[in-house]
């Protein structure tokens, strides 16, 4: 791909919520001049097509049908084809891959240009993240909520095959600057 970059030109980032995913993909932009996509923000686009409110629960129902429809890599597609037509150097992080398909797609598109990372984080530290976002229609307000929403991110997607598969692992259980500091060495490294 020949990139320019000063790291993979292209970086997978994979998470549950409020596990840094945002802070990650913000930290690649702000230091190497990343680019972001973030898968959610392309599934948004078809969600306001259609006319629909704006939420978790419209977001995954677009989601799984453009998946059933079109199959399980059909959102990184659509990510590949901004990347395709932006110009040189093409440095991304792709926020918010959600399957192994997607991963795949990204493989065999871009090859040894690819690096996949797993952000991890407690249960617990990413509910105090996602309830102090306050992300209407998005975050849950009790703890339990937020791990029924868990289980149906990894279930509905087959989210912990993808986190299992990636390149890389990060905990994200610390200070923020200890965080960006292990994801930049892991880009550049």
């Amino acid at each position: 791909m020949g990139s320019g970059c000063l790291g993979k030109p292209i970086v997978l980032i994979v998470g549950l919520p409020g596990s840094g995913k945002d802070e990650a993909s913000k930290a690649l932009e702000e230091a190497l001049g990343y680019k972001i996509i973030r898968m959610s923000d392309l599934l948004i686009e078809e969600v306001e097509r259609r006319g629909l409110r704006k939420t978790r629960e419209s977001l995954r129902s677009v989601g799984i049908e453009l998946r059933r429809e079109r199959g399980a890599s059909v959102i990184a597609k659509l990510a590949i084809e901004t990347i395709k037509r932006s110009p040189p150097p093409r440095c991304y992080v792709v926020n918010g891959i959600r399957n192994i398909e997607e991963i795949d797609e990204f493989k065999k598109e871009f090859g040894e240009d690819v690096i996949t990372i797993a952000i991890l984080s407690s249960k617990w530290l990413r509910f105090i993240r996602t309830s102090l976002r306050k992300r209407e229609g998005f975050d849950r307000g009790s703890y339990e909520e937020f791990l029924r929403e868990d289980r149906e991110e990894i279930e509905t997607f087959h989210l912990g095959d993808a986190l299992a598969y990636a390149d890389h692992f990060l905990l994200n259980d610390g200070c923020l600057e200890e965080f960006k500091w292990k994801l930049l060495s892991l880009v550049t490294g």
